[in-house]
């Protein structure tokens, strides 16, 4: 019975000395809660923001969210980088202060730190509920690891990383949609190859796994090859934008593009790339969609693989042996 009564007597004390542990490992985590909460530039998130404006020396950009997508509205109406957009707003929303320099603002003091000068960035935030917010980025400190910001509604200097101001100061092309021709390879009903100077090849895919040379014969294509094409025009990207609005396509060797490739997709949406002259001053070539005006440049080794003739895209013998 004694032996009893000391078992639960050191129970009871190792419960309350357990219990006051948990209660001061809460209390310091909400402490470090609160204080992280503290050194956040901004109380909201980044998905409640609709609306985004950069202005600094590179671009005035304004952004809108409608919907789920965002559209880049000035100077341009056009689509955008979604991953690009979605990168800047987690890189500043989230950002923590790294201290406060000044209680006060002054205009000794932000001309000092380049706020409010020809090299700041100012950026604006609205919400879904309507707040908003807008920060204004200065100058690096002299180790250049550290950086000068003010909130339009704060009377306070602050320092923090550096690179958030760099993750912030975009271009319209940082922002831009860079996607050169959107389409799922392995889902398309075929496409054409159409070399000015060249046999066109057309190819089939009668079903997965099955690509088929039609024209100009018939034989059974590499599926290996036909997807390293597919996904390489796919996953390439816009190198520069060239011209908006041009006025003469023959300036880019575009009225009669030396290289169109003609894609069906899986809904029988037909999709063109028309590929020009060489872009010599920034080492690429001109191109364009069917479907759109402006003009861009792509790196010029997407069409040096390019097939020109039905001998560079057929199946090879020894893929025919694998297949047995």
């Amino acid at each position: 019975m004694r032996f009893f009564k000391k078992t639960v007597f050191w129970f009871i004390i190792l419960a309350v000395i357990g219990g006051l542990f948990y209660l001061v490992d809460r209390q310091v985590e909400e402490k470090k809660v609160v204080e992280e909460t503290k050194k956040k530039l901004f109380a909201f998130e980044p998905k409640d923001v609709i609306e985004l404006q950069l202005h600094g020396a590179k671009d005035n950009i304004l952004l809108r969210k409608i919907g789920n997508e965002w559209v880049l509205e000035k100077p341009l109406n056009v689509a955008t980088d979604k991953d690009a957009i979605q990168k800047l707003l987690d890189a500043v929303i989230n950002a923590k202060l790294d201290t406060t320099l000044f209680e006060t603002k002054s205009e000794e003091k932000l001309k000092e730190m380049g706020i409010d000068g020809p090299d700041s960035l100012t950026v604006v935030f609205k919400t879904s509920s309507g707040l908003e917010k807008t920060v204004v980025f200065g100058d690096r400190n002299p180790t250049m690891n550290l950086g000068f910001a003010v909130l339009k509604d704060d009377p306070r200097i602050f320092r923090l990383t550096a690179d958030i101001k760099a993750e912030a100061d975009k271009t319209v092309y940082d922002l831009r949609d860079k996607t050169v021709v959107y389409f799922e390879p392995l889902k398309i009903k075929g496409f054409e190859i159409l070399w000015v100077d060249k046999e066109s090849l057309t190819i089939d895919h009668p079903a997965e796994g099955k690509w088929h040379i039609i024209k100009p014969r018939e034989v059974v294509a590499s599926a290996v090859k036909v997807t390293e094409i597919l996904y390489k025009l796919r996953d390439s990207k816009i190198k520069t934008f060239v011209d908006e609005s041009p006025k003469d396509l023959a300036v880019y060797g575009l009225l009669k593009p030396r290289l169109r490739i003609h894609i069906t997709d899986e809904k029988g949406k037909k999709i063109a790339l028309l590929i020009g002259d060489k872009n010599r001053k920034q080492r690429g070539i001109f191109a364009k969609r069917g479907d759109a005006q402006n003009i861009f440049s792509l790196e010029e080794d997407l069409i040096i693989d390019m097939p020109k003739t039905v001998a560079e895209l057929e199946e090879t013998e020894i893929e025919q042996t694998t297949k047995k």
